[in-house]
């Protein structure tokens, strides 16, 4: 990350970061996934947590030191701004989210955004589905 340009300054390294805040819901209570709303309320029901933006805080812990080379582009709420937040990480903040818990179609909205700001990675938490999802809106754009 972060070559030189012409001038001798540090280039700017700008990352998209996208948390499906509901992938994978359903594996530890022996659901399948987390596809549909059903199936997330009856996850939380059975005691289930969401661990996708845990698992992604491993990755923005790694990326501080070099916080002040990036420029990052997120989405709202537990979609990545809450998680950047907790990480001492600033972020431009992009779209909105409507109340309510997100879907697939908030997923590929935020990766189609992000793609659209000339990120040079989208870094996404999530799983099978979420992959789907963003390759699907932006394929190998990013």
């Amino acid at each position: 990350m972060g070559g030189s340009s012409r001038e001798g300054k540090t280039k700017v390294f700008r990352l998209g970061f996208l948390v499906n805040p509901v992938a994978g819901i359903g594996g530890r209570v022996g659901l399948k996934g987390s596809d549909g709303a059903s199936t997330v309320r009856r996850a939380l029901e059975m005691g289930a947590r969401p661990e996708s933006g845990e698992r992604a805080r491993v990755a923005l812990e790694v990326l501080r030191p070099v916080a002040g080379r990036l420029e990052i582009f997120s989405y709202p709420s537990d979609m990545g701004e809450a998680l950047l937040v907790s990480c001492g990480l600033n972020a431009t903040i992009l779209g909105h989210l409507a109340p309510g818990g997100t879907g697939p179609e908030d997923t590929k909205r935020a990766a189609r955004d992000l793609a659209d700001q000339g990120v040079d990675l989208l870094l996404f938490a999530g799983g099978d589905g979420t992959a789907r999802d963003v390759l699907d809106e932006v394929g190998t754009l990013v």
